[in-house]
């Protein structure tokens, strides 16, 4: 996700830290449209070159930031390879329990339409890595007979993944971790899983 840098100076990682937490929050404050590298760099407290050298779009910070936020709250990627459904849901649990972090997803959805480059990096450097983990979580749990035998993985991660979007595009109310556990538990059930 983020480019090469040349040889030189090594990079700071106080630097790295300080350009995403300053990414993030303007994202959640003002969108993708309302945000700026120059903003970034000074709400970070570093040079616009500084940022520049790390990200060579507003789209490179973006979709590096959706992974930072997530580290932050959650397990990487090869420790979501290794976790049970019901530990999923405990994931998500808490990913979608930090409003600044739905705030951010909302952001997201929402710019897609204007930045379609956004949509596509977000999609390969995010989405994809993770359906591939979940197909085969959901695969080993129709073989385990937690699943109906003509259960299609993909569609079902479509169908949990669309019913948390509309829940948080459309829901006016504040929603807790606890209520995104108990939605993903039911929605899973309507797919017919009894695990």
């Amino acid at each position: 996700m983020t480019q090469r840098r040349p040889a030189g100076r090594p990079r700071d990682p106080a630097a790295d830290e300080a350009i995403l937490r300053a990414a993030f929050e303007l994202f959640v404050e003002r969108g993708v449209d309302g945000t700026s590298i120059e903003q970034v760099a000074k709400r970070a407290g570093v040079a616009r070159l500084t940022v520049y050298r790390r990200f060579s779009s507003k789209t490179e910070i973006l979709v590096e930031v959706v992974e930072w936020a997530r580290l932050v709250a959650a397990p990487d990627l090869a420790a979501i390879g290794e976790l049970t459904p019901g530990q999923l849901v405990q994931h998500w649990e808490t990913a979608l329990g930090d409003r600044r972090a739905r705030q951010l997803l909302i952001r997201l959805v929402g710019a897609i339409p204007d930045h379609p480059e956004l949509a596509r990096a977000y999609w390969e450097g995010i989405v994809a890595p993770r359906r591939a983990l979940f197909t085969a979580m959901l695969e080993a749990e129709r073989d385990a007979g937690n699943l109906p035998p003509d259960a299609d993985p993909e569609l079902i991660q479509d169908m949990v993944a669309g019913a948390l979007l509309y829940r948080l595009l459309v829901n006016p109310h504040e929603v807790g971790p606890a209520e995104f556990g108990d939605y993903l538990r039911a929605a899973l059930r309507q797919v017919g899983y009894r695990g």
